[in-house]
């Protein structure tokens, strides 16, 4: 993008991201470390659409400790000022060590225990988070998504395990409220199941379904890169179904991902029928001037 450019988005960055026929689109954006988060970023945006959990606890030192969790979560529903808030539950495995929590050796670890699979195997660690995220519910419009979702099993497991915990908070005396469950449609089984799948809102990982529509790994520099397309007919077809399975079950459907933010992409996006998106926060600016300039 031109410097021009880029001046007069940034210029016009708190303006709603509206086409020239006046359909609104709304853009949040993605974070992974709150701290590097400005407010007036927060106050531009039209919310969180991603909080990347294991980015935020990186260091480890928050996986075990639910009151800092807690605190976390509700700084950014403070910072957002009735804003909504989505948080994705820890989403650690494939090629995601993380500190302080034991994983399996995998020879295949992208097909094996990895989002909601790992933390519905660590039961301890996920109650922990559900406890933080109940009582930060209190605070503001948080909602919660489940990465790496392929069957109604696992969703059905968590929400028996948020209630429990719900229970436990009750019984402590201490003031929570379950907030809306979502997932996130990043495998084929999701997206050609979201006609049944029970969720509050679908959440596409554009990045997560190109790689396994494609059966290419995310290796920007990898000899099967080129196959990584996100336009590509087989995912677009994908993305259809999604947004067409939303419509008719009144259930909201988003895209994060890196597609998001390309303005190459937005016109197919747009025509798909998705009009709602979360992008990287060093996007925000110039996804709202590329939707401005469409028809």
């Amino acid at each position: 993008i031109a410097t021009g450019a880029r001046e007069r988005a940034a210029a016009m960055i708190d303006e709603p991201a509206v086409t020239r026929s006046g359909r609104r689109i709304e853009v949040k954006i993605n974070v992974e470390d709150p701290a590097r988060v400005p407010d007036a970023l927060l106050r531009s945006s039209d919310g969180i659409g991603l909080l990347r959990t294991e980015l935020t606890f990186e260091s480890g030192d928050l996986l075990h400790d639910e009151e800092a969790q807690y605190r976390v979560y509700r700084s950014l529903l403070q910072r957002l000022e009735s804003k909504p808030l989505t948080v994705r539950t820890l989403d650690i495995g494939g090629d995601k060590p993380f500190q302080g929590l034991d994983q399996p050796v995998e020879r295949n670890p992208f097909l094996g225990l990895r989002g909601i699979r790992l933390m519905l195997a660590r039961p301890a660690v996920f109650r922990l988070q559900w406890r933080a995220l109940l009582r930060a519910a209190t605070e503001g419009p948080l909602r919660v998504m489940l990465p790496m979702v392929t069957t109604q099993t696992e969703i059905d497991a968590t929400r028996r395990l948020a209630d429990a915990c719900l229970k436990e908070l009750f019984g402590e005396g201490q003031s929570a409220t379950l907030p809306p469950i979502g997932i996130m449609i990043e495998t084929p089984a999701a997206a050609l199941t979201t006609d049944t799948l029970e969720a509050d809102f679908f959440s596409i990982g554009s990045n997560d379904l190109t790689q396994y529509v494609m059966a290419a790994a995310r290796d920007a520099a990898g000899p099967v890169a080129d196959l990584l397309d996100p336009l590509h007919p087989a995912v677009t077809r994908a993305l259809r179904m999604v947004v067409e399975a939303g419509a008719r079950r009144g259930i909201e459907v988003s895209l994060c991902g890196e597609v998001a933010a390309d303005p190459q992409a937005l016109p197919t996006l747009l025509d798909l029928g998705l009009d709602k998106f979360s992008v990287a926060s060093a996007r925000l600016a110039a996804v709202r001037q590329a939707v401005r300039e469409q028809p």
